[in-house]
């Protein structure tokens, strides 16, 4: 498969087919989510995404898809400019210098270039004019930053350059925002689970925190990961997947088995079927303590982790070259470092969850005290019972006296008349010692 196939696959991995099971019910979202767009306006042409909170891969999706895959078929179907692209470097290619060729292309390519250019225009054309009528102006409206928008009637370099660069762009948007809607699903998890502790007694807070530590013993109590990439990993896969002798293991053999398009490279879908093995060592689909969204975060960690690793030149592609001259793919020295999953990493710090937590209760509506126990720690001080009704001590009787009666209870014991000069004063004597309560958390 020719060069070209690098932009292919990045448009390709954009609208990646989602496992069979999903695949009807994302399509229907997919249609109903680009009705809501059309309905509100939105004539910005910017990625969107949905965090799945069910596992469900995520898949990049552009305001300007249609028209990206019409452009890449088109461009995939003329021959000579695939010979141009053979000889190309991966990189150029995602900068957008691939378009410095766009010359070489037939009359025939460029008629269908410029009417697939003309569509879009119509497309945003409408969209514009929708969110006018909504917005009541054209404030809001951007100019489109996929299309040349100096040449409206013609597809030219310019509009291919642009193209490229701005799907590779918001694809990486994308991968960050995603990102972030993890962290923000972890923290509303952790969120939920402080406030309904704190809605519980102390015996049923101590039986929930019991479980939580016991599900989450259950889900660490699994056989040691393996370094995705690393050589020990991969020998796996060929001995449990392929159901290959592990002693003939070969690379080269590996690799194209792996490479399901047979286009030459190893791009993410590829690399994340690599690592299955490990995850079904971490997460069960039938284990209710196992969340399946984080395994699907786990995965990407792996699949960035391993492309970070092989992938030299930033093309999010894996070629047989990178993937046979990478050290850690083919160090046969038993010495796997293993993998730390999420539950070993932070995905948050104090401070975030701490921020999170408090703007959480806000919006629920669970008010300042949203995650404080009801602890005896927080209780006030027993004050002693002061009876109103007792009969105060005669001034006829000396303190000293009114002490021996109440911490002793002896008899009194007669003394000769103190001299008025040598008394001190009442408030400069020794207070009672009363065995008043103490607060249940003193000394703790």
């Amino acid at each position: 498969m020719i060069r070209l196939l690098l932009i292919a696959d990045l448009i390709v991995r954009a609208n990646a087919a989602p496992p069979l099971r999903n695949q009807q019910e994302q399509a229907a979202q997919a249609a109903q989510q680009h009705d809501q767009q059309a309905q509100a306006g939105h004539a910005n042409d910017q990625q969107t995404t949905t965090p799945q909170d069910d596992g469900s891969k995520h898949g990049y999706q552009f305001t300007y898809q249609k028209y990206l895959e019409e452009v890449v078929k088109i461009l995939e179907s003329d021959p000579k400019f695939n010979e141009k692209m053979r000889g190309m470097n991966e990189a150029d290619i995602k900068a957008g210098n691939i378009a410095d060729h766009i010359h070489d292309l037939d009359n025939g390519v460029f008629d269908r270039l410029h009417k697939a250019k003309l569509d879009e225009i119509e497309r945003l054309r409408e969209q514009i004019q929708k969110q006018i009528e909504v917005d009541g102006g054209s404030h809001n409206i951007k100019m489109p930053d996929h299309i040349d928008v100096e040449q409206w009637d013609k597809f030219g370099k310019e509009d291919l350059r642009k193209l490229i660069t701005k799907t590779v762009q918001d694809m990486e948007t994308i991968d960050i925002e995603r990102k972030k809607d993890f962290k923000e699903y972890e923290m509303k998890k952790k969120a939920e689970e402080d406030h309904k502790l704190a809605q519980m007694d102390a015996q049923e807070r101590e039986r929930a925190l019991k479980e939580a530590e016991e599900a989450n013993k259950r889900h660490n109590e699994h056989e040691k990961l393996k370094h995705p990439g690393g050589r020990e990993q991969l020998e796996e896969v060929w001995e449990e997947k392929d159901h290959m002798d592990k002693d003939s293991y070969d690379p080269k053999t590996f690799f194209a088995l792996h490479d399901l398009n047979g286009d030459g490279y190893w791009n993410d879908d590829e690399l994340e079927a690599l690592f299955q093995l490990e995850l079904e060592k971490m997460y069960n689909e039938t284990d209710p303590d196992d969340d399946p969204r984080e395994r699907m975060e786990e995965m990407y960690r792996m699949r960035e982790h391993v492309s970070k690793q092989m992938d030299k030149n930033g093309d999010r592609l894996i070629s047989l070259e990178e993937f046979l001259h990478d050290t850690e793919a083919q160090a046969d020295d038993g010495k796997d470092e293993g993998w730390k999953d999420l539950g070993q990493e932070q995905v948050y710090t104090d401070k975030e969850l701490e921020e999170f937590e408090r703007e959480y209760a806000k919006e629920q509506g669970w008010g300042e005290h949203a995650y404080e126990t009801s602890t005896a720690a927080h209780q006030q001080p027993v004050q002693p019972v002061v009876d109103h009704n007792q009969q105060p001590v005669h001034d006829a009787v000396p303190p000293q006296q009114a002490q021996a009666q109440q911490v002793h209870q002896a008899p009194i014991e007669q003394h000769p008349p103190v001299q008025t000069g040598q008394q001190q004063p009442y408030e400069q004597q020794q207070p009672l010692k009363v065995d008043t309560p103490k607060d249940p958390s003193y000394g703790i």
